[in-house]
């Protein structure tokens, strides 16, 4: 009677309990993870929370806005950032233009963005220091509510104050939150009875949709605003919970009365069209028509959200009041505890989940657990397998006084050591083609026969080892046998035919699971390893192939070519086409995925000799050693969204340079050690981001594959470099482009090559120096010696380098080097030149300009001038043949030609008229000249044999002659072929024809 009341009553409460966690959608859709105070936040009160544009999670606290990453946080505030004028962060908002607003408890809002800060306070316009809200509209205002006012910044940066406030109650009003409807309207709650207000055509207007609440509850107040999928409005009534609004009219009343009376502080819509209610007793949400809630009694790290944030990847935050910051993820597992441990799941053909636990069996039916016979027949009996037979009968096997158990459509049968079994401690069960039952125990084997027969088998008929494992039947109903220590047993027509232990390559004697895949491989789960047999030979795999663990509970396949795997690390998955590529010597290692409570696994392990299942739907059922996970390959989507990677800061010889991604940044001498700090922001797993390094310049390949965030370099040369960083989420998804970072080391002088070669010279010069200086303390007499007759050689030289300086002044250096390579012999030096200008210029009045003149001043005035045309003429290309009293005489086009010679000479003579024009600004002795030039055949040569002359003949140097003697003072006279060759630049004046001796009448030209 005692016993019949304690079944019942169990079977009662693993009803209520089991029936209580499949009703909960909402806690086990999500995995939590809680940051607080303890964990690097500066305080558990978050004020507020958002996630910005460049991937980073901000909050705001009482001590500063904090930047997280998923790993580390970071305080801004004024005292850890210079540039920065609030101590707190109570409201944090990112416009449209990516700035970031930060309004603090009592020192207005700061504005960040596009390389400024601008602060905004009482000074400049705001109506309170203490900020409330901050919301941005439709044409890019920011609206932003305070103690006693709201204001909006437009986008040229001014503070205005809206109309409409001041007609409808007092100005300086108290603002509890701010909203942005899908319309682009503004709507204002403040904290005075009923003091809704929405902004439209320039002006706030009251609402009046509520009116009707007070009736219910006489004053009250809007504490948040929100709308649904359908654009209804819904408002958080202070401490009474929220109403529907459509239309103007009160709907979703079933829905609002399972929010209890509460004071709401946010209302969000997610991107799955879930209603988020955050209130100070927990959390409500509203997910397809029903609503479900999360409080403190049930994980939540707080009862009182100020505020909430959905992140890109989905991860839904909660800014709490007292218990910090708190991150629900959709997780891959749902994870079902259970008061025992789970050793076998088994779906029957009725759809039924029969759950093996430590204290009994378990069934549930459309996830409800229900009451059954063979429940209540195993109540607190350790179950350690259950199995489908062939026929759909159920088999179960205990580790007790009950054997082995097989239910079947008229009953339940049993097999202890009375009806002949070799042992009642029973760890596993299956049936052959023929019929027969396998019973595998801790003492040997038993067959139960079709006719009922029972025939048992331990190591006196040739089993390796009597504690058995796990059996298989296989493709050709051949029972494959696994021990504990002794490795396998193959039994045929009921004897021993084969057995496989370590000597013959099997990877460990504990042999686990047993199963054939589709092309007749067996794989063995052993204690030391996975071992593939294809009927001739093994191979192993363990963690030095990547498995990341040697020891492998069970192999499991689903329908998206992924096999499973359980171990003492967990559960983890690798894709089949992966594991075939290692295999076939395609992939260097195999690299599972283990899951973690971020993925749902809410757990403390599988245990060693569970039995996990897919059911007929696809889904997974894994034992654990607290209960069970189910995955569904359906809901468990993989991240895609790819971490944003940045590169943090530089820290060079201990000092800190914050950087910018795609920064360029220029060290000094002396850089011992560099140490790069970046990150991948994603949160979903933030501590299973993975990174690949690389610095160009000294890395020639990215770094392995690596969790930390820190990277360090040490007596790095000068040079250029290149860091790159690459991240990949935790689904192993790895970013397109890399964070990249360049800087430049400045070498020291000693690091630049041409320092070296200097000092190497430098040496090379002492040493040559030294044994200079001893040959000439040992061979002094005979420098003496050559010193005199060097001293003669140079006196020599010196008189040479003077002779040829003297001659070259006097003869073109062309003819000049002539001269001298004929040793100033006999022979003559004469050419004639097809093509010259000749150009003649004469001092108008020179003897009477004179005449009251020393001879020095004579002297040095036409050495002044003169001494300009000569350098004029050396600029120009023109050869000075010689003076003759007050004429100048030149020629361009020898000794060596020149094209364009009478351009040329043109030139010049207008320059002679500038160096004039420059000498008579200072000169003592002013003078005029004339000039005339033509162009022609000469005869050039060397006159005299003891002072030379360099001279030209010819009619072209006497018509030159002529052209100076008739052009009127202060102009050029040219001859027609002058003009001819240089008309396309130079404009002349047609004069009258001149009779010139030996030619006649001859047309000149005036410049």
């Amino acid at each position: 009677m005692i016993s019949k009341r304690f079944f019942t009553l169990f079977t009662a409460f693993q009803l209520s309990v089991f029936s209580f966690i499949f009703s909960q959608n909402f806690p086990t859709d999500y995995v939590s993870h809680i940051w607080t105070a303890a964990d690097g936040l500066p305080g558990n009160t978050i004020t507020d929370i958002i996630q910005t544009r460049d991937g980073y999670v901000y909050l705001g606290t009482y001590d500063g806005l904090v930047r997280f990453d998923g790993i580390d946080f970071s305080i801004i505030n004024r005292n850890t950032v210079d540039e920065m004028s609030f101590s707190s962060a109570r409201v944090v908002f990112e416009d449209s233009k990516c700035n970031l607003w930060v309004g603090s408890n009592d020192e207005g809002v700061t504005r960040i963005g596009g390389g400024t800060i601008d602060s905004y306070t009482v000074k400049n316009g705001m109506p309170n220091n203490s900020i409330r809200d901050i919301v941005e509209d439709k044409l890019g205002n920011i609206w932003i509510g305070t103690a006693a006012g709201i204001v909006y910044i437009d986008t040229e940066g001014n503070v205005r104050t809206p109309e409409g406030l001041d007609n409808i109650e007092r100005e300086h009003v108290l603002v509890v939150c701010l909203y942005c409807d899908t319309a682009g309207r503004i709507w204002l709650s403040t904290s005075r009875h009923g003091g809704i207000y929405f902004y439209s055509e320039g002006s706030f207007h009251r609402y009046e949709g509520l009116d009707f609440l007070e009736k219910q509850y006489g004053d009250f107040t809007v504490s948040a605003i929100g709308q649904d999928d359908a654009g209804n409005f819904i408002f958080g009534i202070s401490q009474r919970g929220v109403v529907f609004i459509r239309n103007g009219v009160q709907f979703n009343n079933v829905l609002s009365s399972q929010i209890p009376d509460c004071l709401v502080n946010e209302i969000y819509l997610d991107r799955s069209s879930n209603l988020w209610f955050l209130s100070d007793k927990g959390v409500y949400l509203m997910r397809n028509g029903k609503v479900s809630k999360y409080t403190a009694d049930m994980g939540l790290t707080d009862n009182t959200i100020n505020h909430i944030l959905e992140d890109r990847e989905g991860n839904i935050w909660f800014a709490t009041d007292r218990g910090g910051v708190e991150k629900l993820s959709l997780g891959k597992f749902n994870t079902y505890k259970t008061p025992s441990g789970v050793n076998a799941i088994c779906q029957d053909l009725d759809g039924n989940v029969w759950v093996g636990t430590d204290n009994g069996l378990l069934c549930y039916r459309d996830e409800e657990l229900v009451d059954d016979q063979l429940s209540r027949m195993t109540n607190g009996i350790r179950i350690r397998h259950i199995a489908l037979a062939r026929n759909g009968d159920l088999l179960v096997s205990a580790y007790s006084k009950l054997g082995q158990l097989r239910k079947t459509k008229s009953g339940i049968r049993s097999w202890t050591m009375k009806d002949g079994l070799i042992g009642d401690k029973i760890r596993t069960c299956i049936d052959d083609k023929d019929g027969k039952l396998w019973i595998g125990s801790t003492t040997g084997l038993s067959c139960v026969c079709p006719d009922g027969q029972i025939k048992t088998f331990n190591s006196d008929q040739g089993l390796c080892n009597d504690y058995i494992m796990c059996l298989f039947v296989d493709s050709e109903n051949r029972l494959w046998i696994g021990t504990d220590g002794g490795g396998i047993d193959v039994l045929e027509n009921d004897k021993v035919v084969r057995t496989f232990n370590t000597q013959s390559g099997l990877s460990g004697n504990v042999v686990f699971k047993i199963s054939q895949d589709e092309k007749g491989i067996f794989w063995f789960c052993t204690g030391t390893g996975i071992s593939r047999f294809d009927g001739t030979s093994f191979r192993n795999f363990n963690a030095s192939d990547g498995l990341g663990v040697d020891t492998i509970f069970q192999m499991m396949g689903d329908y998206t070519e992924t096999i499973w795997m359980t171990s003492n690390r967990g559960i983890s998955a690798i894709s089949k086409a992966d594991f075939e590529k290692y295999i076939a010597g395609d992939k260097k290692a195999l690299d599972p995925k283990f899951f973690t409570k971020n993925d749902g696994l809410k757990t403390g392990g599988v245990t060693s000799t569970s039995l996990s299942m897919r059911d007929t739907l696809g889904r997974l059922y894994f034992t654990l050693i607290d209960g069970f996970a189910i995955y569904d390959p359906i809901k468990a989507t993989s991240n895609k969204i790819l971490p944003n990677i940045h590169i943090e800061h530089l820290n060079v010889n201990g000092k800190k340079i914050n950087v910018n991604d795609n920064d360029s940044v220029v060290l000094q001498p002396g850089v011992k050690r560099i140490d790069i700090t970046y990150t991948g922001l994603s949160f979903v797993s933030s501590e299973l981001v993975r990174f690949k390094t690389m610095l160009e310049g000294f890395d020639k390949d990215y770094s392995d594959i690596t969790s930390i965030r820190t990277v360090s370099y040490t007596n790095l040369k000068p040079g250029n470099y290149r860091f790159l960083v690459k991240a990949a989420n935790s689904d192993g998804l790895w970013s397109d482009v890399p964070a990249v970072v360049s800087f430049r080391i400045k070498p020291y002088i000693y690091q630049v090559p041409l320092f070296w070669v200097v000092v190497a010279l430098s040496v090379i010069g002492t040493v040559v120096s030294f044994i200079k200086a001893r040959e000439k303390a040992m061979m002094v007499r005979q420098l003496q010696l050559e010193t005199m007759v060097n001293m003669k050689t140079v006196d020599l030289q010196i008189e040479k380098d003077n002779s040829d300086r003297l001659l070259k002044n006097i003869l073109p250096d062309p003819i000049a080097e002539r001269l001298k390579e004929n040793q100033f012999g006999d022979q003559t030096i004469a050419d004639t030149f097809d093509d010259v200008s000749v150009l003649f210029a004469d001092i108008v009045g020179f003897t009477k300009t004179t005449a009251s003149h020393s001879a020095d001043e004579i002297v040095m005035a036409l050495n002044d001038l003169f001494s300009r045309f000569d350098a004029r003429a050396k600029n120009m290309g023109v050869e000075k043949i010689k003076t003759i009293g007050d004429c100048y005489m030149a020629v361009c086009g020898l000794p060596e030609r020149c094209e364009g010679n009478a351009q040329v000479m043109v030139d010049f003579a207008r320059g002679m008229y500038t160096d004039l024009y420059e000498y008579n600004k200072t000169a003592k002795i002013p003078f005029e000249i004339r000039v005339g030039i033509n162009c022609g055949p000469v005869v050039a040569g060397v006159i005299g044999k003891t002072k030379f002359i360099y001279d030209l003949w010819g009619d072209t140097v006497n018509v030159a002659s002529r052209m100076e003697s008739i052009c009127t003072p202060g102009h050029i006279m040219v001859t027609e072929a002058v003009r001819n060759k240089t008309m396309a630049h130079v404009t002349f004046d047609v004069v009258n024809e001149y009779e010139v001796k030996g030619k006649g009448k001859m047309k000149a030209f005036t410049l």
